[in-house]
């Protein structure tokens, strides 16, 4: 069976995703090059936790480092016991997350989440279709539609323009025997000179 170490996984910080292995006893982390974690962030002080070998496993203490250590969210006030997918806050902007692994394949052996079991799907309401809409009775229901005043026969013009066309050929055709009758006597009469006959001499002047 494959022995069992763990890891620490930058989750934020200055290189997220950098893996620092935990193969020794005692392990300093702070932002000076002389730790074994080393990480160059403003709010991680020079020496600011330790991780040490316990006989219950790792052990997470803080080194009154300024800005604090924290697991899960809870700022530590002494010595904690890591457990694996632990995240250890080291200020604000630096998160670890503390995982187990196997040294043959280095495979991460943390118990997976198990998922949570889908809600059952809502029961399927059927469709109740809409009532039936009274059919709307024609406008004319219960009456009878008055008849169109003229037929009409295609092609053929309505009966009352027929009748006013030739009315008004009637009337041109008298206004032209007027003008006609107008303009003959108008000619009879000059020739004639009848300008100082009776009845018409008293219509024009006569010498």
């Amino acid at each position: 069976m494959a022995s069992q170490s763990y890891q620490l996984v930058m989750r934020s910080g200055p290189n997220p995703g950098q893996v620092f292995d935990l193969t020794k006893p005692e392990i300093f982390i702070g932002r000076d090059i002389s730790n074994d974690v080393v990480i160059s962030d403003a709010e991680v002080s020079r020496k600011h936790a330790r991780i040490t070998l316990g006989a219950g496993g790792y052990l997470l203490e803080d080194l009154g480092s300024t800005n604090g250590t924290f697991a899960n969210g809870q700022r530590l006030m002494g010595p904690h016991v890591l457990r694996p997918g632990e995240l250890v806050m080291l200020g604000e902007n630096v998160s670890l997350s503390f995982e187990a692994i196997a040294d043959e394949n280095a495979t991460l052996i943390s118990t997976p989440a198990v998922p949570a079991t889908p809600p059952p799907p809502p029961p399927v309401k059927h469709a109740v279709p809409p009532p039936p809409r009274p059919a709307t009775p024609p406008a004319y229901s219960g009456q009878v539609p008055p008849s169109p005043a003229q037929p009409y026969y295609p092609g053929a013009e309505p009966v009352k323009k027929k009748s006013q066309r030739t009315w008004l050929w009637i009337g041109c055709g008298a206004l032209l025997v007027v003008a006609c009758i107008v303009a003959v006597g108008a000619f009879a009469f000059d020739s004639l000179n009848l300008y100082c006959t009776p009845p018409f001499n008293i219509f024009f002047y006569c010498p």
